[in-house]
């Protein structure tokens, strides 16, 4: 094996909310690398589509409800070692997200879920030195009019992933988070509604929105052993929207 070259046999990686865009794309890496990865959606149809479609051995799937309790303990249960979490799972609404409802519901998915299965999975991630990844996004830079459920959670997240770092670096666990910018997607696809106003093509140095692969790599690096003094941090995968 070169130097270089990332690893991952053996290693056990759950990747909720995996079963397309980013998190597909790093479920489909660690497989190539090694990794049994388990993949989760929370709707039937999604479900359904992906049993079709996947032939990788190393890709599984479970139904996941990130607002029930019961669900995510039963998941647990079914887990029995685990060596890699990666929460990918999002709920966006864009303009419908100041009605109070709407606005509980993606507190309920985004950050509550994501506190859900991190405590969840903490004690199976402490067995094996493991390590905890979140997507947020590079909302929490910026205002944007139409999605403030949807950035005041990432912002959420991204200060959750703080707290989990510092405490959790007792159990020998570190968690770090990736903050994506503009990423090719049905996330771009609600928010675009916002681009007129942030004027994002210019804004964007690199002249591009990225590709989820793009954000896969650095979901890989951070899982790695290469990463392994970083934890409590935010790595910008973002074309370098955030410095404008």
């Amino acid at each position: 094996m070169s130097e270089f070259e990332f690893n991952f046999s053996k290693k056990n990686i759950l990747i909720v909310g995996g079963s397309s865009g980013i998190g597909y794309e790093a479920a489909v890496l660690f497989s190539k690398l090694g990794g049994n990865v388990t993949v989760t959606c929370k709707k039937n149809k999604s479900f359904e589509e992906f049993k079709i479609k996947n032939e990788n051995e190393k890709i599984s799937i479970e139904k996941l409800d990130l607002t029930n309790d019961i669900a995510v303990e039963g998941l647990a249960e079914k887990i029995n070692s685990l060596d890699i979490l990666i929460n990918c799972a999002s709920l966006v609404k864009g303009g419908v997200e100041y009605r109070i409802e709407n606005f509980s519901d993606i507190v309920n998915v985004n950050l509550m879920g994501t506190l859900r299965i991190c405590h969840s999975m903490l004690p199976k991630l402490a067995l094996t030195r493991g390590n905890i990844i979140n997507l947020t996004s590079v909302n929490t830079k910026l205002a944007g009019s139409t999605s403030p459920a949807y950035a005041s959670t990432k912002s959420g997240i991204e200060s959750l992933t703080k707290s989990m770092a510092a405490c959790w670096a007792s159990h020998n666990v570190r968690v770090n988070n990736i903050s994506p910018g503009w990423i090719e997607g049905n996330t771009y696809e609600t928010l675009v509604k916002d681009l007129s106003e942030l004027n994002y093509d210019e804004r964007i140095p690199l002249k591009r929105l990225g590709k989820p692969k793009e954000v896969a790599n650095v979901i890989l690096f951070l899982a790695s052993e290469y990463a392994s003094y970083i934890t409590g941090a935010t790595i910008l995968v973002d074309g370098g929207f955030s410095i404008n």
